[in-house]
């Protein structure tokens, strides 16, 4: 039993040892400001004078810069709110070692850009700091010998589809033809899924630069495993990916038109029964030839909700048509079936860049059809969104919003722990679950959020129902939800981060997902809770 006493030795020690007072944690946080960047140019020099003005630039360089610079995907990452010192334009990993043993020699804060798909703020762009830019790494190749396919970390899945095509094969990669190799740090999603797990089971081998810029190569089965799993889910806290040996899935040349199916549109009347089926076929589906995608969007002025489900099948029309019975049993008001190859699927999906995005997830459990389980969870959902709509009508900071249901099905869940296992570690066995991203984008030539309009999306975030222990979707969450502590290996994700980067480097100069700091750093003061407890003084982590 630990006494009151002793409680209040613990509580103002730390307090005096860690926490001050709001005018010193301003007067700190400007010191801390004005250190970074000094900071930055010092390694910005440095980085010059040993890999050449070319490989690293900064904003009096040119066009190269400013390309970088604006290579984000969101507006909100791009330069108009984010003037990187300098930026790596990196040609081959040993630039990759050379800066990150720059950045952790001289504690520099950083960023790294592959795809920049990201709704997630700050996350693949810095102020103050060295980005790195994997825009020149950007090729891949086919080994028929071992049957794999090699990807630099700069590819867009709808080129590596593309360069793939002739020999037959593709990656389990990304649906969206401009998304890049982030997506398999976060797990991943594909047409493929269903069969061949998240798209991160299927690596074979990765070069990976740690933050003290040591290149190693991680495998299943060498000293890294542990490392290689970490890095099926883990984002950008375990390491730089420098070249990535995934699997290869014969899915046909663009002449196989191997897959049937298009894109299916509803009215706002089939909304119930639609919602219905999808939490019917995330729960029952045990085929893995099915794919299935659905995307409810909302435009500004107008309000009116579009909903598209994308139904594929890797087989026939009777296939299809049995797989989809309770979707096609539902009224739509037009359709595009017909016969496609995987080439076309992959690049039938296109995202529009150039307006500020942000991302919110939740997740569904699935629920069996012809049972008297509800899908009042998948309506409640779906009656917060439209919500959002209504309160912010009249906005006119905001372009449109998006409502995904992604199934991650048993089959999925059994083909990662078949090959390995991953941190993110869904129960298997029970049922499959939907992954919902909640969407909000800006209008074009807006470059800051609205504050109002942030609340609802925070409000959403807090309230949208979402099935206990069920992971989040890394890739489509909001920078401040806790993702990976919904992982089913979360303190398998620590231990490694611990092995890694003992010092909380990553954690403590690049933005990234939450979970991982260490009670040694002292950044941010929380309130302390301490054997029950709960006490109004500050606690530094």
């Amino acid at each position: 039993m630990v006494a009151l006493s002793d409680l209040f030795w613990l509580v103002t020690s730390t307090h005096n040892w860690c926490c001050s007072s709001s005018v010193e944690q301003t007067q700190n946080s400007s010191v801390a400001s004005s250190s970074a960047a000094t900071i930055a140019v010092q390694s910005c020099q440095q980085l010059q004078q040993s890999l050449g003005p070319t490989v690293v630039q900064t904003s009096t360089s040119g066009s190269d810069y400013i390309l970088g610079a604006n290579g984000a995907w969101s507006t909100f990452n791009t330069e108009v709110n984010y003037q990187p010192t300098c930026i790596v334009f990196a040609n081959e990993a040993e630039h990759v070692q050379t800066a990150m043993q720059t950045i952790y020699q001289n504690e520099a804060d950083y960023a790294v850009q592959a795809g920049g798909h990201s709704g997630m703020t700050g996350w693949n762009t810095i102020q103050d700091g060295v980005l790195i830019s994997f825009k020149n790494m950007n090729t891949s190749s086919y080994d028929p010998d071992h049957d794999t396919i090699t990807m630099m970390p700069g590819v867009r899945w709808g080129e590596v589809i593309t360069e793939m095509e002739p020999f037959g094969v593709a990656p389990v990669g990304g649906r969206i033809s401009e998304v890049g190799t982030g997506l398999l740090l976060g797990g991943g999603l594909s047409f493929l899924s269903s069969a061949e797990g998240y798209a991160s089971d299927n690596y074979v081998s990765l070069d990976v630069v740690l933050v003290d810029g040591t290149l190693v190569t991680a495998t299943a089965d060498n000293e890294y495993q542990d490392l290689f799993k970490a890095l099926k889910g883990g984002a950008n806290r375990f390491g730089i990916v420098t070249k990535y040996e995934v699997k290869a899935v014969h899915t046909g040349t663009k002449e196989e038109k191997r897959w049937w199916g298009g894109l299916f549109v509803y009215p706002n009347s089939s909304s119930e029964a639609l919602l219905g089926a999808i939490a019917h076929y995330t729960h029952d589906t045990e085929d893995t030839n099915a794919v299935m995608v659905t995307v409810i969007m909302t435009t500004w002025p107008s309000l009116e909700p579009s909903i598209s489900v994308l139904l594929v099948y890797n087989g026939t029309e009777a296939s299809f048509n049995h797989a989809f019975a309770e979707f096609l049993s539902i009224p739509y008001t037009s359709s595009s079936p017909g016969s496609l190859s995987f080439l076309e699927l992959s690049n039938a999906v296109h995202f529009p860049s150039g307006m500020g995005t942000l991302f919110s997830a939740s997740s569904l459990a699935g629920t069996p059809a012809n049972s008297d389980v509800s899908v009042d969870d998948y309506l409640e959902l779906y009656r917060q969104y439209n919500n959002f709509s209504t309160t912010f009508a009249s906005s006119s900071d905001i372009g449109f919003t998006l409502l995904d249901f992604s199934p991650v099905l048993q089959s999925q869940i059994r083909a990662g722990y078949k090959k390995g296992g991953n941190p993110i570690n869904p129960p298997l066995g029970t049922t499959g679950y939907s992954i919902i991203l909640f969407q909000v984008t800006y209008r074009e030539g807006v470059t800051q959020t609205a504050e109002d309009v942030e609340d609802g999306r925070q409000f959403w975030i807090e309230n949208a129902p979402s099935t206990p222990g069920l992971p989040l979707f890394l890739s489509e969450a909001d920078a401040a939800q806790q993702v990976f502590a919904t992982y089913g290996e979360y303190d398998f994700l620590k231990q490694v981060y611990a092995k890694y980067d003992p010092t909380s480097f990553n954690v403590r100069h690049t933005e990234g997902p939450l979970g991982l700091e260490s009670v040694l750093t002292p950044s941010i003061c929380e309130p302390l809770s301490i054997f029950n407890y709960s006490l109004p003084l500050p606690l530094c982590f």
